[in-house]
């Protein structure tokens, strides 16, 4: 299998997590890729094609060997979660509550990605209303999750999310009190609860394996597009 996915591991990748958890490490191999800034945040788009695999031009997403291909992220690893002998998803009535938190998780990381891409913009075109508007969403959430986080005995599926989510939000919003509305900028004083369960999560090997370690391997477009073929390849052999 191969997982497209860009490697900037200043933040938590759920999927890189569950592949640990998992013991998949020697079943997926990792293929680097940028849709617009690459680690030395120069401009690449274009460079790393992933349209002929996953029409979103998002990643990650998961090549299986037989070329079929799985995508958005929470369809990720729900799959890779399945092939773990000890899967990280509840059965029963605590599926439900997992997969609240995987979507709650993955929405927190939406918006925001959403609101740090909008800093690509010049400063005099940036939508102020944009951060007005998902600034108090993503706070409200951490603020739930705080609440609930004392309750958590288990680690699940759900828990990738929220771990990707804050990481995100951590290193991009803690302390930058020059972006507008930023109600996050404090949020470890806020969500104390959440803060330290974060802090104490992240000494888990397969947050450890990657999270603040730097990426080390051929990062190349070549590389990549290598990869693309490869999975074409494959499929228009199954498809003879």
């Amino acid at each position: 299998m191969r997982l497209f996915y860009s490697p900037f591991h200043d933040i938590i990748h759920k999927s890189l997590l569950v592949i640990h958890e998992g013991g998949l490490q020697e079943d997926v191999e990792l293929i680097p890729s940028f849709p617009f800034r690459n680690l030395e945040r120069e401009w690449v788009r274009g460079q790393y094609d992933t349209s002929a695999l996953n029409p979103l031009g998002k990643v990650p997403f998961l090549a299986l060997d037989d070329g079929e291909v799985l995508y958005p992220s929470n369809v990720v690893v729900a799959y890779l979660d399945s092939l773990s002998p000890q899967p990280l998803m509840p059965e029963g009535e605590a599926r439900f509550d997992c997969l609240r938190r995987l979507g709650l998780g993955d929405a927190i990381f939406d918006a925001a990605v959403q609101l740090s891409m909008e800093g690509f913009r010049p400063a005099d075109e940036r939508r102020t209303d944009l951060y007005e508007w998902l600034f108090p969403k993503i706070a409200a959430s951490l603020t739930v999750l705080n609440s609930e986080c004392k309750s958590w005995s288990r680690f699940d599926l759900g828990h990738t999310a929220i771990l990707q989510a804050i990481s995100y939000v951590d290193s991009w919003a803690t302390g930058q009190r020059d972006l507008p509305a930023n109600v996050c900028a404090d949020w470890r004083e806020q969500s104390r609860e959440l803060a330290a369960w974060f802090d104490e999560t992240c000494q888990r090997p397969s947050v450890a394996a990657h999270y603040k370690v730097p990426y080390s391997g051929d990062l190349s477009p070549e590389r990549h597009a290598a990869a693309i073929r490869a999975v074409l390849d494959t499929r228009a052999i199954q498809d003879d």
